[in-house]
Protein backbone atom coordinates (compact mmCIF):
# COMPACT_ATOMS: atom_id res chain seq x y z
CA UNK A 1 0.00 0.00 0.00
CA UNK A 2 1.70 2.56 -1.07
CA UNK A 3 2.05 6.44 0.91
CA UNK A 4 -1.61 8.26 -0.32
CA UNK A 5 -3.56 5.17 0.48
CA UNK A 6 -2.21 4.90 3.50
CA UNK A 7 -3.41 8.71 4.51
CA UNK A 8 -6.76 8.14 2.54
CA UNK A 9 -7.50 5.34 5.13
CA UNK A 10 -6.37 7.18 7.82
CA UNK A 11 -8.40 10.47 6.93
CA UNK A 12 -11.68 7.84 5.94
CA UNK A 13 -11.70 6.84 9.27
CA UNK A 14 -10.43 9.74 11.48
CA UNK A 15 -12.97 12.35 9.63
CA UNK A 16 -16.07 11.16 10.73
CA UNK A 17 -14.74 10.98 14.23
CA UNK A 18 -12.95 14.29 14.33
CA UNK A 19 -16.90 15.52 12.88
CA UNK A 20 -18.54 13.65 15.94
CA UNK A 21 -15.94 15.48 18.73
CA UNK A 22 -16.28 18.40 16.75
CA UNK A 23 -20.25 18.47 17.20
CA UNK A 24 -20.42 17.37 20.98
CA UNK A 25 -17.63 20.35 21.71
CA UNK A 26 -20.29 22.97 19.33
CA UNK A 27 -23.27 21.23 21.57
CA UNK A 28 -21.05 22.35 25.03
CA UNK A 29 -20.90 26.29 23.54
CA UNK A 30 -24.66 25.91 22.76
CA UNK A 31 -25.33 24.44 25.84
CA UNK A 32 -23.88 27.79 27.45
CA UNK A 33 -25.22 29.78 25.04
CA UNK A 34 -29.01 28.88 26.15
CA UNK A 35 -27.87 28.45 30.29
CA UNK A 36 -26.34 32.04 29.75
CA UNK A 37 -29.67 33.46 29.19
CA UNK A 38 -30.57 32.45 32.87
CA UNK A 39 -27.94 35.39 34.48
CA UNK A 40 -24.30 35.03 36.09
CA UNK A 41 -25.03 32.67 38.89
CA UNK A 42 -26.01 29.82 36.51
CA UNK A 43 -23.13 30.71 34.45
CA UNK A 44 -20.77 30.26 37.83
CA UNK A 45 -22.60 27.34 38.57
CA UNK A 46 -23.04 25.70 35.47
CA UNK A 47 -19.09 26.13 35.02
CA UNK A 48 -18.12 24.82 38.13
CA UNK A 49 -20.30 21.75 37.19
CA UNK A 50 -19.13 20.92 33.88
CA UNK A 51 -15.86 20.63 35.81
CA UNK A 52 -16.46 18.25 38.36
CA UNK A 53 -18.58 16.38 35.95
CA UNK A 54 -15.29 15.72 34.10
CA UNK A 55 -13.45 14.37 36.50
CA UNK A 56 -16.10 11.72 37.59
CA UNK A 57 -16.32 10.87 33.90
CA UNK A 58 -13.09 10.27 33.89
CA UNK A 59 -13.24 7.09 35.79
CA UNK A 60 -15.33 5.36 32.64
CA UNK A 61 -13.08 7.20 29.91
CA UNK A 62 -10.57 4.19 29.63
CA UNK A 63 -13.28 1.95 28.05
CA UNK A 64 -13.46 3.15 24.71
CA UNK A 65 -9.88 2.39 24.20
CA UNK A 66 -9.66 -0.71 25.94
CA UNK A 67 -12.68 -2.36 23.51
CA UNK A 68 -11.25 -0.51 20.38
CA UNK A 69 -7.94 -1.90 21.02
CA UNK A 70 -9.59 -5.53 21.46
CA UNK A 71 -12.05 -5.29 18.74
CA UNK A 72 -9.21 -4.40 16.16
CA UNK A 73 -6.64 -6.57 18.06
CA UNK A 74 -9.28 -10.19 16.99
CA UNK A 75 -10.21 -8.48 13.96
CA UNK A 76 -6.10 -8.52 12.52
CA UNK A 77 -6.34 -12.79 14.29
CA UNK A 78 -8.93 -13.51 13.21
CA UNK A 79 -10.49 -14.47 15.99
CA UNK A 80 -13.60 -16.93 16.03
CA UNK A 81 -14.91 -15.17 19.77
CA UNK A 82 -18.56 -13.53 19.28
CA UNK A 83 -18.00 -10.24 17.53
CA UNK A 84 -19.52 -8.13 20.13
CA UNK A 85 -17.69 -10.10 23.24
CA UNK A 86 -15.48 -7.24 23.73
CA UNK A 87 -18.00 -4.65 23.55
CA UNK A 88 -20.22 -6.53 25.90
CA UNK A 89 -17.26 -6.79 28.36
CA UNK A 90 -16.85 -2.55 28.29
CA UNK A 91 -21.25 -1.99 28.27
CA UNK A 92 -20.91 -4.09 32.27
CA UNK A 93 -17.84 -2.71 33.20
CA UNK A 94 -19.72 0.63 32.40
CA UNK A 95 -22.50 -0.43 34.85
CA UNK A 96 -20.03 -1.88 37.01
CA UNK A 97 -17.77 1.40 37.41
CA UNK A 98 -20.66 3.40 36.97
CA UNK A 99 -23.33 2.95 39.23
CA UNK A 100 -20.96 3.06 42.35
CA UNK A 101 -19.27 6.19 41.08
CA UNK A 102 -22.58 7.77 40.27
CA UNK A 103 -24.46 7.13 43.70
CA UNK A 104 -20.96 9.04 45.66
CA UNK A 105 -20.55 11.62 43.32
CA UNK A 106 -24.67 12.37 44.09
CA UNK A 107 -24.69 11.65 47.70
CA UNK A 108 -21.03 14.40 48.21
CA UNK A 109 -22.77 16.74 45.76
CA UNK A 110 -23.75 18.96 48.74
CA UNK A 111 -20.45 19.03 50.44
CA UNK A 112 -18.77 19.68 47.05
CA UNK A 113 -20.38 23.10 46.66
CA UNK A 114 -20.19 24.05 50.30
CA UNK A 115 -16.34 23.35 49.69
CA UNK A 116 -15.28 25.60 46.45
CA UNK A 117 -18.99 28.35 46.81
CA UNK A 118 -19.62 30.46 48.97
CA UNK A 119 -21.99 32.49 46.72
CA UNK A 120 -25.75 30.93 48.33
CA UNK A 121 -26.86 31.34 44.22
CA UNK A 122 -24.53 29.77 43.02
CA UNK A 123 -25.06 26.99 45.66
CA UNK A 124 -29.04 26.41 44.89
CA UNK A 125 -28.54 26.33 40.87
CA UNK A 126 -25.10 24.41 40.90
CA UNK A 127 -26.66 21.34 43.69
CA UNK A 128 -29.82 20.10 41.68
CA UNK A 129 -27.40 20.68 38.47
CA UNK A 130 -24.70 18.28 39.45
CA UNK A 131 -26.47 16.01 40.98
CA UNK A 132 -28.53 15.43 37.46
CA UNK A 133 -25.52 15.35 35.32
CA UNK A 134 -24.08 12.49 37.67
CA UNK A 135 -26.96 10.20 36.43
CA UNK A 136 -25.49 10.01 32.91
CA UNK A 137 -22.25 8.25 34.35
CA UNK A 138 -22.88 4.71 33.48
CA UNK A 139 -24.81 5.81 30.15
CA UNK A 140 -21.08 7.86 29.28
CA UNK A 141 -19.51 4.76 29.83
CA UNK A 142 -21.98 2.67 27.70
CA UNK A 143 -21.83 4.95 24.79
CA UNK A 144 -17.74 4.83 25.03
CA UNK A 145 -18.21 1.08 24.69
CA UNK A 146 -20.05 1.64 21.69
CA UNK A 147 -17.39 3.90 20.45
CA UNK A 148 -14.73 1.85 20.49
CA UNK A 149 -16.53 -0.86 19.41
CA UNK A 150 -17.90 0.86 16.27
CA UNK A 151 -13.83 2.26 15.77
CA UNK A 152 -12.43 -0.97 16.28
CA UNK A 153 -14.46 -2.27 13.28
CA UNK A 154 -13.46 0.32 11.20
CA UNK A 155 -17.18 2.09 10.93
CA UNK A 156 -16.50 5.46 12.49
CA UNK A 157 -19.87 6.87 10.24
CA UNK A 158 -21.99 5.01 12.61
CA UNK A 159 -20.60 6.76 15.78
CA UNK A 160 -20.77 10.03 14.14
CA UNK A 161 -24.66 9.89 13.16
CA UNK A 162 -24.86 8.87 16.58
CA UNK A 163 -23.57 10.96 18.06
CA UNK A 164 -25.34 14.27 16.05
CA UNK A 165 -28.38 12.06 17.07
CA UNK A 166 -27.79 12.84 20.70
CA UNK A 167 -26.65 16.33 20.15
CA UNK A 168 -30.13 16.94 18.18
CA UNK A 169 -32.23 15.67 20.85
CA UNK A 170 -29.83 17.29 23.42
CA UNK A 171 -30.88 20.94 21.84
CA UNK A 172 -34.41 19.85 21.29
CA UNK A 173 -34.79 19.01 25.06
CA UNK A 174 -32.56 22.16 26.24
CA UNK A 175 -35.17 24.31 24.44
CA UNK A 176 -37.77 22.81 26.11
CA UNK A 177 -37.00 21.92 29.47
CA UNK A 178 -34.80 25.57 30.36
CA UNK A 179 -37.49 27.86 28.91
CA UNK A 180 -40.81 25.44 29.47
CA UNK A 181 -41.46 25.57 25.62
CA UNK A 182 -43.66 22.78 24.11
CA UNK A 183 -45.52 22.10 27.03
CA UNK A 184 -42.32 20.95 29.63
CA UNK A 185 -42.21 22.77 32.82
CA UNK A 186 -39.54 25.51 32.97
CA UNK A 187 -36.95 24.17 34.96
CA UNK A 188 -34.02 26.53 34.10
CA UNK A 189 -30.53 24.80 34.79
CA UNK A 190 -31.64 21.54 36.07
CA UNK A 191 -33.66 21.53 32.39
CA UNK A 192 -30.46 21.34 30.72
CA UNK A 193 -28.92 18.79 32.66
CA UNK A 194 -31.81 16.66 32.33
CA UNK A 195 -31.88 17.54 28.59
CA UNK A 196 -27.74 16.41 28.77
CA UNK A 197 -28.69 12.96 30.34
CA UNK A 198 -31.62 12.04 28.70
CA UNK A 199 -29.39 12.85 25.07
CA UNK A 200 -26.90 10.13 26.62
CA UNK A 201 -29.43 7.36 27.29
CA UNK A 202 -31.28 8.29 23.73
CA UNK A 203 -27.87 7.19 22.60
CA UNK A 204 -27.14 4.28 24.38
CA UNK A 205 -30.90 3.41 23.18
CA UNK A 206 -29.83 4.04 19.86
CA UNK A 207 -26.09 2.16 19.55
CA UNK A 208 -28.30 -1.09 21.13
CA UNK A 209 -30.75 -0.42 17.51
CA UNK A 210 -27.96 -0.32 15.28
CA UNK A 211 -25.60 -3.03 16.59
CA UNK A 212 -28.50 -5.39 17.04
CA UNK A 213 -29.46 -4.69 13.00
CA UNK A 214 -26.10 -5.10 12.16
CA UNK A 215 -24.97 -8.12 14.15
CA UNK A 216 -28.89 -9.57 15.13
CA UNK A 217 -30.61 -9.42 18.33
CA UNK A 218 -28.36 -11.93 20.04
CA UNK A 219 -25.22 -9.89 19.98
CA UNK A 220 -25.67 -8.99 23.69
CA UNK A 221 -26.18 -12.33 24.61
CA UNK A 222 -22.32 -13.23 24.51
CA UNK A 223 -21.44 -13.11 28.02
CA UNK A 224 -17.71 -12.00 29.11
CA UNK A 225 -16.33 -13.58 31.53
CA UNK A 226 -14.07 -12.19 34.34
CA UNK A 227 -10.51 -12.39 32.82
CA UNK A 228 -12.23 -10.52 29.64
CA UNK A 229 -13.37 -7.91 32.32
CA UNK A 230 -10.01 -7.85 33.67
CA UNK A 231 -8.27 -7.45 30.25
CA UNK A 232 -10.46 -4.50 29.73
CA UNK A 233 -10.33 -2.86 33.07
CA UNK A 234 -6.28 -2.83 32.86
CA UNK A 235 -6.00 -2.01 29.52
CA UNK A 236 -8.04 1.50 30.43
CA UNK A 237 -7.66 2.05 33.81
CA UNK A 238 -4.37 3.93 32.57
CA UNK A 239 -6.34 6.16 30.45
CA UNK A 240 -8.16 6.67 32.74
CA UNK A 241 -5.16 7.62 35.71
CA UNK A 242 -4.12 10.14 33.23
CA UNK A 243 -7.56 11.66 32.43
CA UNK A 244 -8.07 12.49 36.00
CA UNK A 245 -4.97 13.47 37.28
CA UNK A 246 -4.35 16.02 33.30
CA UNK A 247 -7.94 17.59 34.46
CA UNK A 248 -6.80 18.08 37.92
CA UNK A 249 -4.22 19.75 36.56
CA UNK A 250 -5.86 22.25 34.53
CA UNK A 251 -7.65 23.38 37.78
CA UNK A 252 -4.36 23.80 39.32
CA UNK A 253 -3.07 26.00 36.59
CA UNK A 254 -6.17 27.94 36.34
CA UNK A 255 -6.38 28.85 39.87
CA UNK A 256 -1.95 29.64 39.47
CA UNK A 257 -2.71 32.03 36.57
CA UNK A 258 -5.68 33.54 38.53
CA UNK A 259 -3.28 34.76 41.41
CA UNK A 260 -1.48 36.81 38.81
CA UNK A 261 -4.69 38.26 37.46
CA UNK A 262 -7.98 38.46 36.13
CA UNK A 263 -7.30 39.69 32.61
CA UNK A 264 -4.19 36.79 32.24
CA UNK A 265 -7.10 34.02 33.73
CA UNK A 266 -9.48 35.59 30.96
CA UNK A 267 -6.95 35.13 28.40
CA UNK A 268 -5.65 31.46 29.30
CA UNK A 269 -9.54 30.55 29.45
CA UNK A 270 -9.82 31.44 25.62
CA UNK A 271 -6.35 29.85 24.77
CA UNK A 272 -6.82 26.49 26.52
CA UNK A 273 -10.12 26.62 24.77
CA UNK A 274 -8.55 27.28 21.31
CA UNK A 275 -6.07 24.21 22.20
CA UNK A 276 -9.05 21.77 22.88
CA UNK A 277 -10.33 22.84 19.21
CA UNK A 278 -7.16 22.59 17.32
CA UNK A 279 -6.53 19.12 19.13
CA UNK A 280 -9.78 18.02 18.13
CA UNK A 281 -8.05 16.35 14.87
CA UNK A 282 -5.25 14.82 16.45
CA UNK A 283 -7.72 13.18 18.98
CA UNK A 284 -9.62 12.19 15.67
CA UNK A 285 -5.85 10.95 13.93
CA UNK A 286 -5.25 8.65 17.35
CA UNK A 287 -8.39 7.08 17.29
CA UNK A 288 -7.91 5.63 13.76
CA UNK A 289 -4.68 5.14 14.19
CA UNK A 290 -5.40 2.86 17.27
CA UNK A 291 -8.00 0.61 15.14
CA UNK A 292 -5.16 0.59 12.12
CA UNK A 293 -2.45 -0.53 14.22
CA UNK A 294 -4.20 -3.36 16.43
CA UNK A 295 -5.32 -4.76 13.81
CA UNK A 296 -1.92 -4.74 12.01
CA UNK A 297 -0.68 -6.07 15.27
CA UNK A 298 -3.18 -8.92 15.32
CA UNK A 299 -2.46 -9.59 11.95
CA UNK A 300 1.64 -10.29 12.96
CA UNK A 301 2.94 -7.46 10.43
CA UNK A 302 4.13 -5.28 13.30
CA UNK A 303 6.31 -3.21 10.64
CA UNK A 304 3.13 -2.28 8.97
CA UNK A 305 1.58 -1.62 12.56
CA UNK A 306 4.71 0.99 13.28
CA UNK A 307 3.96 2.75 9.67
CA UNK A 308 0.51 3.36 10.11
CA UNK A 309 1.37 4.85 13.58
CA UNK A 310 3.80 7.28 11.72
CA UNK A 311 1.71 8.35 9.09
CA UNK A 312 -1.19 9.27 11.23
CA UNK A 313 0.97 11.07 13.14
CA UNK A 314 3.05 12.75 10.38
CA UNK A 315 -0.68 13.83 8.95
CA UNK A 316 -1.42 15.21 12.12
CA UNK A 317 1.81 17.31 12.58
CA UNK A 318 1.06 18.40 8.69
CA UNK A 319 -2.48 18.82 9.12
CA UNK A 320 -2.74 20.77 12.53
CA UNK A 321 0.05 23.60 11.50
CA UNK A 322 -1.58 24.37 8.66
CA UNK A 323 -4.54 24.96 10.67
CA UNK A 324 -3.15 27.20 12.93
CA UNK A 325 -1.51 29.39 10.50
CA UNK A 326 -4.22 31.76 9.96
CA UNK A 327 -4.67 32.16 13.81
CA UNK A 328 -0.40 33.00 13.73
CA UNK A 329 -0.74 35.26 11.08
CA UNK A 330 -4.43 37.30 12.24
CA UNK A 331 -4.54 36.35 16.24
CA UNK A 332 -6.49 39.82 17.12
CA UNK A 333 -9.28 39.58 14.67
CA UNK A 334 -9.54 35.77 16.22
CA UNK A 335 -9.01 36.88 19.93
CA UNK A 336 -11.54 39.82 19.62
CA UNK A 337 -14.20 36.99 19.12
CA UNK A 338 -13.89 35.85 22.22
CA UNK A 339 -12.28 39.14 24.53
CA UNK A 340 -13.53 42.48 24.34
CA UNK A 341 -11.02 44.01 26.64
CA UNK A 342 -8.39 45.79 25.00
CA UNK A 343 -5.54 44.85 27.52
CA UNK A 344 -6.59 41.17 28.04
CA UNK A 345 -6.75 40.41 24.16
CA UNK A 346 -3.48 42.68 23.94
CA UNK A 347 -1.73 40.23 26.50
CA UNK A 348 -3.18 37.54 24.73
CA UNK A 349 -1.71 37.70 21.25
CA UNK A 350 2.00 36.42 21.85
CA UNK A 351 0.78 33.32 23.75
CA UNK A 352 -2.35 32.75 21.00
CA UNK A 353 0.79 32.10 18.52
CA UNK A 354 2.70 30.15 20.46
CA UNK A 355 -0.30 27.51 20.43
CA UNK A 356 -1.09 27.45 16.83
CA UNK A 357 2.68 27.37 16.16
CA UNK A 358 3.25 24.30 18.53
CA UNK A 359 -0.01 22.53 18.07
CA UNK A 360 0.94 20.47 15.00
CA UNK A 361 4.44 19.21 16.47
CA UNK A 362 2.14 18.67 19.80
CA UNK A 363 -0.39 16.50 18.18
CA UNK A 364 1.93 13.95 18.42
CA UNK A 365 1.05 13.64 22.01
CA UNK A 366 -2.67 12.38 21.92
CA UNK A 367 -2.11 10.55 18.78
CA UNK A 368 0.75 8.24 19.46
CA UNK A 369 -1.09 8.23 23.39
CA UNK A 370 -4.23 7.28 22.48
CA UNK A 371 -2.69 4.14 20.19
CA UNK A 372 -0.67 2.81 23.11
CA UNK A 373 -3.38 2.86 25.10
CA UNK A 374 -5.37 0.89 23.11
CA UNK A 375 -2.21 -1.64 22.48
CA UNK A 376 -1.78 -2.25 26.14
CA UNK A 377 1.49 0.12 26.76
CA UNK A 378 -0.79 2.90 28.62
CA UNK A 379 1.20 2.52 31.84
CA UNK A 380 4.50 4.58 30.45
CA UNK A 381 2.04 6.90 29.11
CA UNK A 382 0.35 7.62 32.43
CA UNK A 383 3.33 7.94 33.65
CA UNK A 384 5.17 10.15 31.45
CA UNK A 385 2.03 12.63 31.65
CA UNK A 386 1.90 12.91 35.42
CA UNK A 387 5.45 13.63 36.01
CA UNK A 388 5.94 16.00 33.09
CA UNK A 389 2.24 17.95 34.30
CA UNK A 390 2.88 17.12 38.07
CA UNK A 391 6.75 17.05 38.82
CA UNK A 392 7.47 20.08 36.36
CA UNK A 393 4.88 22.26 34.41
CA UNK A 394 2.75 22.95 37.21
CA UNK A 395 6.02 23.84 39.61
CA UNK A 396 7.56 25.78 36.84
CA UNK A 397 4.14 27.93 36.46
CA UNK A 398 4.12 28.64 40.06
CA UNK A 399 7.33 29.83 39.88
CA UNK A 400 7.28 32.00 36.64
CA UNK A 401 3.53 33.39 37.69
CA UNK A 402 2.70 33.97 41.23
CA UNK A 403 5.96 33.79 42.72
CA UNK A 404 8.05 35.78 40.24
CA UNK A 405 5.24 37.50 39.08
CA UNK A 406 5.88 37.00 35.61
CA UNK A 407 3.13 37.52 32.87
CA UNK A 408 0.87 35.49 30.53
CA UNK A 409 3.54 35.13 27.83
CA UNK A 410 6.48 33.48 30.37
CA UNK A 411 3.78 30.86 31.31
CA UNK A 412 2.86 29.83 28.25
CA UNK A 413 6.94 29.93 27.10
CA UNK A 414 6.72 27.19 30.15
CA UNK A 415 3.55 25.48 28.72
CA UNK A 416 5.47 25.18 25.21
CA UNK A 417 8.32 23.46 26.90
CA UNK A 418 5.95 21.17 28.65
CA UNK A 419 4.53 20.37 25.63
CA UNK A 420 8.18 19.65 23.60
CA UNK A 421 9.11 18.08 27.07
CA UNK A 422 6.26 15.80 26.73
CA UNK A 423 6.14 15.10 22.75
CA UNK A 424 9.70 14.16 22.87
CA UNK A 425 9.15 11.58 25.79
CA UNK A 426 5.50 9.93 24.01
CA UNK A 427 7.27 9.79 20.52
CA UNK A 428 10.15 7.76 21.95
CA UNK A 429 7.95 5.46 23.60
CA UNK A 430 6.20 4.83 20.42
CA UNK A 431 9.56 4.76 18.28
CA UNK A 432 11.38 1.79 20.70
CA UNK A 433 8.93 -0.52 20.13
CA UNK A 434 8.17 -2.52 22.73
CA UNK A 435 4.37 -2.08 22.37
CA UNK A 436 4.91 -4.67 19.40
CA UNK A 437 5.26 -7.40 22.00
CA UNK A 438 2.47 -6.54 24.42
CA UNK A 439 -0.41 -9.26 24.68
CA UNK A 440 -4.01 -8.46 24.78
Amino acid sequence: MSVAERVRTITKLAIPICVALGSTLMMSVVDLAMVGRLGTDVVAAVGLCVFSNTLVLAIVKGIAPAVQGLVARRRGEGSSEPECLPLNGGLALAVLLGAPVSLLAYLGTPLLFALVSSDPAVTRVGVPFLQALYMGVIGVGMNNAFQGHWAGRERPKVYMAIVLFMNCVNVVLNYALIFGHFGAPALGATGAAIATVVAIYAGVLANLVVNAAQFGGHALAARPDLPLMGRIFKLGVFSTMQEFFFSLGFVVLFWMIGQVGTQELAAANVLVRTTIVLTLLALSLGMASATLVSKAVGEGDLDGASRWGWDAGRLGVVAITLLGLPIVLFPRPFLSLFLADAHTLAIAVAPLRIVALTAGAYSLIYIFAYTLYSVGDGKRVMKISFLAQWAFFLPAVWVVGPYLRYGLFQIWLVTAVYGALATSLITAVWADGKWKQIKI
